[in-house]
């Protein structure tokens, strides 16, 4: 019922944020995505996010004075989703889950099919279909991706519930400066 925003500096120097909400990865990972895009559009940094089954640990460099605060973290339960949505598309996980799905519909063949491709070569070019596959929207691979994306591998509606939860103080939101993690 509560979520913890911890702050404090690493040993670099750099401030780090740590959310502990033990909700699990399926919450937390778009929930990082959200936040990912919030710190970009304010602060215009690419910060570090990492997350668990345990919370979310935002690393910021040392360009931001006053690391952000509990207020960073609540989003509109009403726009979280579309968010989510809009910010899934350039994700490592989204590129993953569309080699996986190019690879099913049999849209990466293989040179000798009795060999095994390189991982590496796989992922090249998967990498070069999504571009292409990008400049249409209804792409059915796109389409398969973002669905298993949002449905199979996030809790999308559990996260807009722990919005709502926020902003009608169903879950309490403690905010904590630390001189270590």
């Amino acid at each position: 019922r509560t979520v913890v925003v911890e702050r404090f500096r690493d040993e670099l120097g750099d401030w780090r944020l740590a959310i502990h909400c033990v909700l699990g990865a399926k919450v937390n990972a778009p929930w990082a995505l959200a936040l990912r895009h919030r710190l970009e559009q304010r602060y215009g940094v690419d910060a570090q996010v990492l997350t668990s089954d345990d919370g979310i640990v935002v690393r910021l460099p040392d360009l931001v004075d006053e690391p952000p605060g509990a207020e960073l973290v609540a989003f509109d339960p009403d726009e979280i989703s579309a968010l989510v949505e809009q910010e899934v598309g350039g994700s490592a996980l989204f590129a993953a889950r569309f080699r996986e799905c190019a690879a099913r519909a049999l849209l990466l063949p293989r040179r000798d099919p009795r060999r095994r491709q390189p991982l590496w070569q796989q992922r090249q070019r998967a990498a070069q279909l999504l571009d292409v596959a990008r400049e249409f929207p209804d792409f059915p691979v796109t389409l398969e991706a973002a669905r298993e994306c949002l449905q199979d591998v996030f809790d999308l509606p559990g996260l807009v519930e722990v919005m709502r939860g926020l902003t009608t103080r169903k879950l309490r939101l403690v905010e904590v400066e630390t001189p270590q993690p």
